[in-house]
């Protein structure tokens, strides 16, 4: 059987054959290089027609024609192996409409093709003699009755009587005076069996205006008893009933590379609009495969007006930017396989294309298709010399990293180079030491003091949180001493809590070395005295400074003044409920005494008392003798002042900064 039988004479059969009328048995198989293909077991005693058949189907070459691979001599009969196919009478319960007349467009393609180019019949147009390939496309078969016009005699086709269909068979062959047509009228023969298959698989179709037409064309032409009035099969390829989109998408496809720049252009500006009048499934089966071709890719009006909307599938939820055309099963199930094969051929336009839509598509590849054909083939652009190829292909690694993984994208032994530093700018200014124990965002007031409101009675609003209470950060000057605490009091004093502590007041002069002066308040709230002609600003909170001595080398003077308690922390303080706080416990803040008083932080610099003396004029100790001063407000009659000790308390306090041990006291016993 010649070379070619002998390179593929290997093939295993798969599944159960499909028995045609004249009882050829057709079996699926596959070959030794993995390809699918189909056998026709003949029997042995069929050598003749089976050789016959084989010469026609190899030296006849048409798409619409079925396609020989090989022909073997096996121990259950002759093995004509063919590409993969399926009788029409299995296949045609599930072809639409529109399949139904592109397919009838390949039959009758295939026969002109006999006629005008073969000078050759067929003799046995029927329904048995058409079959479907895998890409929806109808094959002619049935080779073994095929003759030249010549020989069709009356008694070549009494030999081939037993494989014919009796429905394809002309009237003029029942004639006694029958005899050979002239080569001029060769193709009456086919022409009646082809109107008969016609009119058999047009029954099922809905009646249309071009439908009507063309079955009028059948009965009045090739139907006709007389041989001699039946108009060649090329007539009817200007009919309606073959203008429709899918044939003529599909036919243009065909012939794309006989069609002009304008012609192509005109077609893929409009294709979208054409393709929407059809089923999904007829294109995934029959355009998906004329549409996804490197002809197509090499077009610019198709990558940039049609692809986009092939090249992806639809979305289940949202609108969509670009409108698609497939939903996501058929999507995976037709176009994916050919998107894998895309792939692999290593043309710049094609890999261009498949690139720049693959955030598109990609998702729909299994985990394995990824990792042992698209990444692999994808990094090939890495080598490549187009600067543009290169460019695409890291953007698709990029893309590939989110569905593998670097390990797989980049490979393994990833170092961490960049750290995380960036600041956060969603946080809080926290100015403690340890920010990070506050999640609260805090709000800071102007110099440090807190709003006060009257929250009497509302103890809910006024119990301070835990986070509220904090140390103060050091907002002094390098060198200043520790030690210094400002308390806060409500101004005026509430009835209800004890008097407030007194205001002490050191003035420094050149004869004026003590002076002092208690502001006693009354119980129920009220001042007396020189203070009681100052009222309260309502902006600012009188403060009471208590100031304590820096250490030194001189000896302290002990004052029998009522021991102060000790300090404790804020952050060991307990909550207290307003009742249990004392007035202004709970704006107490730890701050530094500063050595020069800032004119900006000094809160009480507008706020000296002027002293009045409220009866006889005071009169000033001479500080080397011995001075008996009037009686005045809160100071004893007869009170004596001894110079030299005068002098000396005054030298230990200036020298000590006027710490607590200097301060002027005229209750103290010790004076």
């Amino acid at each position: 059987m010649g070379a070619e039988s002998s390179a593929l004479k290997s093939c295993a059969l798969k599944g159960p054959p499909v028995t045609l009328p004249s009882g050829l048995a057709v079996f699926p198989a596959e070959l030794q290089d993995g390809r699918v293909a189909s056998v026709f077991v003949y029997k042995r005693e069929n050598e003749d027609k089976v050789n016959k058949a084989a010469k026609h189907l190899k030296t006849l070459r048409h798409p619409c024609l079925l396609r020989f691979l090989s022909c073997t001599v096996e121990a259950d009969g002759i093995h004509l192996v063919t590409e993969r196919v399926q009788p029409l009478e299995v296949a045609l319960e599930t072809l639409s409409s529109p399949e139904v007349c592109a397919g009838i467009y390949d039959i009758l393609l295939a026969l002109i093709f006999l006629h005008d180019r073969g000078h050759l019949t067929h003799n046995n147009v029927c329904l048995s003699s058409v079959f479907v390939s895998e890409d929806g496309h109808w094959k002619l078969g049935g080779m073994e009755t095929v003759c030249r016009v010549p020989q069709a005699t009356p008694e070549f086709l009494r030999s081939i009587q037993s494989v014919r269909d009796p429905a394809c068979i002309p009237p003029e062959e029942t004639a006694p005076e029958f005899t050979t047509l002239p080569e001029l009228h060769g193709h009456a023969r086919d022409a009646y069996a082809f109107g008969m298959l016609v009119e058999r698989l047009l029954t099922d179709m809905k009646g249309q205006d071009a439908l009507l037409s063309f079955r009028q064309a059948l009965h009045s032409a090739l139907l006709n008893p007389i041989p001699q009035r039946r108009p060649a099969l090329c007539t009817l390829l200007s009919h309606d009933f073959f203008r429709n989109d899918f044939l003529e998408v599909v036919n243009f496809l065909k012939s794309l590379t006989m069609k002009s720049e304008e012609e192509k252009t005109e077609f893929f500006k409009f294709l979208l609009d054409r393709l929407s009048c059809l089923s999904e499934e007829l294109i995934a089966s029959r355009l998906v495969p004329l549409l996804l071709n490197q002809l197509v890719f090499a077009e610019p009006v198709a990558v940039k007006s049609f692809l986009p909307h092939l090249l992806g599938p639809k979305k289940d939820h949202g609108p969509e930017e670009t409108p698609r055309l497939l939903s996501p099963a058929l999507f995976r199930a037709r176009v994916v396989p050919v998107l894998l094969q895309l792939f692999e051929v290593h043309e710049e336009h094609v890999r261009t294309v498949l690139l720049s839509h693959l955030e598109a598509y990609v998702e729909h590849f299994t985990p394995e298709q990824l990792r042992t054909v698209i990444l692999p083939q994808v990094l090939l652009g890495l080598r490549d010399t187009s600067s543009s190829i290169v460019a695409i292909t890291l953007h698709s690694l990029a893309v590939l990293v989110s569905l593998l993984g670097p390990e797989v994208v980049v490979g393994g032994q990833r170092t961490k180079v960049f750290k995380r530093t960036a600041p956060s700018f969603t946080k809080t200014t926290d100015l403690s030491p340890e920010g990070d124990r506050f999640s609260q965002p805090r709000t800071f007031p102007m110099n440090g003091l807190s709003d006060a409101k009257d929250t009497s009675g509302d103890s809910e609003n006024f119990l301070p949180s835990p986070q509220v209470s904090e140390e103060w950060p050091d907002w002094s000057e390098p060198g200043e001493p520790e030690g210094r605490t400002v308390s806060t009091q409500v101004w005026p004093p509430e009835p209800a809590r004890s008097p407030p502590t007194d205001l002490k007041v050191v003035q420094t002069g050149d004869d004026l070395k003590h002076s002092s002066l208690r502001d006693a308040v009354s119980p129920g709230g009220g001042s007396s005295g020189a203070l009681g002609e100052h009222k309260a600003i309502p902006t600012s909170l009188p403060l009471t400074e208590e100031a304590t001595p820096l250490a030194s080398s001189q000896p302290q003077k002990t004052s029998p003044s009522p021991a102060r308690p000790p300090k404790v922390s804020s952050r060991e303080r307990r909550p207290k409920v307003p009742s249990e706080l004392g007035l202004g416990e709970e704006f107490t803040i730890q701050v530094k005494k500063k050595l020069a008083q800032d004119p900006e932080l000094d809160w009480f610099a507008d706020m000296i008392p002027e002293i009045k003396p409220s009866g006889a004029v005071l009169v000033l100790p001479d500080l080397r003798t011995e001075t008996v001063i009037p009686n005045t407000d809160g100071i004893s009659p007869g009170m004596q002042f001894s110079s030299k000790f005068a002098a000396a308390e005054m030298t230990e306090a200036e020298s000590e900064g006027w710490g607590d041990a200097g301060e002027l006291n005229w209750g103290d016993s010790s004076w």
